[in-house]
């Protein structure tokens, strides 16, 4: 009965010896980082959705939903009246930025990776005829556009 009372002290007195020499002896040396993959996820992304059509506008262009970048279409008949282009996109992985071309000018638009962004540009006057647009960004956005016109 002694003797694994005397065994008993002696291992735990060895045990306290050994956690304060390490606990001592490793006080200049900066904690390693931790590099194991995060468990947080991100917040859902909610639905995309098609731009709505103004009121007393009238749309003349629509394409969506796409992925990625688009070689453009053509709207063959574009009244004459105030040009405005409306471009909802998400992305899917970072926030990334999405680009309209048209004929006469381009403009771009931050797509945000946790809600639906929207941008609408007006462009002012547009005389009848044709209009082309493109879109370029990345194969991670997903996007709406829409090309509408209020005659005069």
């Amino acid at each position: 009965m002694r003797t694994s009372r005397t065994v008993f002290i002696t291992a735990a007195a060895l045990c306290a010896l050994l956690t304060s020499c390490t606990e001592g002896g490793n006080a200049d040396v900066p904690p390693a980082p931790d590099t194991s993959p995060s468990t947080v996820e991100p917040p859902p992304q909610g639905p995309l959705t098609a731009p709505e059509v103004d009121l007393g506008q009238k749309e003349v262009l629509a394409e969506g939903p796409r992925r990625g970048p688009w070689q453009g279409g053509t709207a063959a008949t574009l009244p004459e009246g105030d040009l405005s282009i409306t471009v909802h996109c998400l992305s899917q992985s970072r926030p990334t930025d999405l680009t309209v071309t048209f004929d006469g000018g381009e403009f771009g638009v931050p797509c945000s990776n946790l809600h639906q962004t929207t941008v609408t540009n007006g462009m002012g006057a547009a005389s009848a005829g044709k209009l082309r647009l493109t879109v370029a960004t990345e194969e991670t956005v997903r996007w709406y556009v829409s090309a509408q016109v209020a005659p005069r």
